[in-house]
């Protein structure tokens, strides 16, 4: 049976916590003999090497690995010469003539065909596979690779959209006639709602959806098994209306050349239609090859080659941080509004902030700190204007 393996600790923590909720159901009736085996420390073991495509050999990859071992919430591994012991074990393959199944495999062979299954479960119980696999497809893909942004069909039904753009408007509406909104663009009439996660449970939940997860998982792949991304900002912005077109800029704030490796992606949740009218984003398709930022030259250089994000209600837009863009003019007599998540490549953040500093230091020692201090440990950073407001609609 051939199915694809785990890829972070993370995810291989949720397999074994359905693992858990798999034998407590117990479906495939097996006895208490097998279901007290396949909870041993050892077991579990061996079923995570399954899930993430190693070998038995491999268990002294994780030696000192504190994230395997707080995965499995073990204090130590076995040796693989304990390890093969174990699986070796002539009681073992007496516990499966047990079962129904009738396994005749040797002990590694049966734990291997029980661990591929509890995977594919696992997949369909999380619809992780299926409908998201079929929205982001080969086609999607190659288009992506292309022309760095790609539109992504029927991510939000219609009446969630209506939903969620009329909480966009009310928190904002509610910033602005309390004299805390962020104004920003042209004539100062553009503005930006920042720290969603914190002004709406409901828009929180959008960030995790299967189709988002798999696709950030993807376009941020590496060989680690750390989580592949992180999130850098979610918020809303609203283009007046007669708003004009901004400057063309890329979101990988780095210096020239920029590297060739992702460093940030974005999904632009559209709960309007974006159209030829009322401001949809612009970009150079292409744009996200060239590893450098836009100059003022390159307006006029690339004029004819520009093109517009158009997108139905309900879609989602996934760009490239590397992708040169801008916002369009709205030429309509109405705002328009965007919900944008913005994800940044998870070493990064090992990189600048290795210890989570605001997390980790007591508040009560703050007092002696410096400013200067303080702002090496980036006590005050990303704390833009309205991030700190608090939201009557949170759970609304």
């Amino acid at each position: 049976m051939k199915m694809t393996p785990i890829k972070s600790y993370s995810s291989l923590d949720k397999v074994i916590n359905f693992h858990f909720y798999w034998l407590k159901r117990n479906d495939q009736n097996y006895s208490s003999k097998i279901i007290k085996f396949l909870k041993e420390d050892m077991t579990i073991i061996t079923l995570s090497l399954i899930w993430l495509n190693k070998k038995m050999r491999d268990v002294s990859q994780f030696q000192s690995n504190r994230y395997f071992l707080d995965t499995l919430n073990i204090d130590s591994l076995p040796s693989p010469n304990e390890l093969n012991s174990f699986l070796k074990d002539n009681q073992l393959k007496d516990l499966f003539y047990l079962s129904k199944k009738n396994l005749d495999f040797d002990n590694y062979g049966n734990l291997k065909i029980i661990g591929l299954d509890i995977l594919k479960k696992f997949y369909k119980h999380t619809s992780i596979i299926n409908a998201s696999k079929k929205q982001w497809g080969d086609d999607k893909k190659n288009f992506y690779n292309k022309n760095g942004y790609v539109v992504i069909p029927d991510v939000m039904t219609s009446s969630e959209c209506d939903n969620y753009r009329k909480l966009i408007l009310n928190i904002a509406h509610d910033e602005k006639i309390n004299g805390e909104g962020y104004f920003y663009g042209f004539n100062n009439k553009f503005q930006r709602i920042y720290n969603l996660i914190n002004k709406s449970q409901k828009l929180g939940e959008l960030l995790t959806l299967p189709i988002v997860s798999l696709i950030m998982n993807d376009l941020f792949d590496r060989d680690t098994l750390h989580d592949k991304y992180v999130l850098s900002s979610w918020h809303a912005n609203i283009v007046p209306p007669e708003g004009k077109e901004q400057k063309f800029h890329l979101d990988a704030a780095v210096p020239n050349p920029i590297p060739p490796w992702i460093i940030r992606a974005n999904i632009n949740f559209i709960v309007e239609d974006h159209n030829e009218e009322n401001g949809a984003t612009v970009c150079l398709p292409g744009s996200h090859k060239f590893l450098r930022k836009p100059t003022k030259s390159d307006e006029k250089k690339y004029e004819n080659k520009f093109k517009k994000m158009i997108a139905p209600k309900g879609s989602m837009i996934i760009w490239s941080g590397h992708l040169w863009h801008k916002s369009g003019a709205n030429n309509t007599t109405t705002e328009r509004a965007a919900l944008l998540a913005c994800f940044a490549a998870s070493h990064l953040i090992e990189m600048a902030l290795e210890e989570n500093h605001p997390l980790i230091i007591d508040r009560n020692n703050l007092e002696y700190f410096s400013e200067d201090l303080k702002k090496l440990l980036l006590f005050d950073h990303g704390i833009k204007q309205g991030a700190m407001i608090k939201s009557k609609y949170f759970k609304k």
